[in-house]
């Protein structure tokens, strides 16, 4: 499993999730990667972090850490099904079809995956993210006059 974000500006380091993401893994990954990336990106607190519904993320002591740093940056309100604000699917989506067109058959060696993605990863154009973050606003309006129904994206 890999875990990454990102914003218009930069992305942050992929991080290979070699386990089961558990809520105090996610912590972690919290303290390592997003809130040192947020307070460098965003310095006067302006920052909105969108994560999904995984269970990892809705525990107690996740949203109980994201409350403690409010004045720092703001987790985004998210709905319980909505693939459709997801920018990060289509960063996934992105570097899968790269990985395929790549052709180069992996087989049972997982470092080799591994080091294919991390590539992927850090050779994506900052175009891509970019335009995600840009049709952030689009995509939320068109999700609320759909009443949280499938949409376009």
């Amino acid at each position: 499993m890999l875990w990454g974000t990102f914003s218009s500006a930069f992305l942050v380091p992929l991080v290979v999730v070699e386990r089961i993401m558990k809520a105090a893994y996610y912590l972690n990954i919290i303290a390592d990667q997003l809130h040192p990336y947020l307070a460098f990106v965003f310095p006067t607190g302006n920052g909105i972090f969108q994560q999904d519904n995984a269970p990892c993320h809705k525990a107690r002591i996740v949203l109980e850490c994201f409350e403690e740093h409010t004045d720092e940056f703001h987790l985004m309100s998210w709905p319980p099904i909505s693939p459709d604000l997801n920018l990060m699917e289509h960063i996934w989506v992105v570097m899968e079809r790269q990985l395929r067109a790549q052709n180069h058959h992996v087989g049972p060696n997982i470092s080799t995956l591994r080091d294919r993605c991390l590539d992927i990863w850090y050779n994506l154009s900052p175009v891509t993210y970019q335009k995600l973050v840009a049709s952030r606003s689009r995509r939320v309006a068109t999700v609320l006059k759909a009443k949280g129904r499938a949409t376009r994206y």
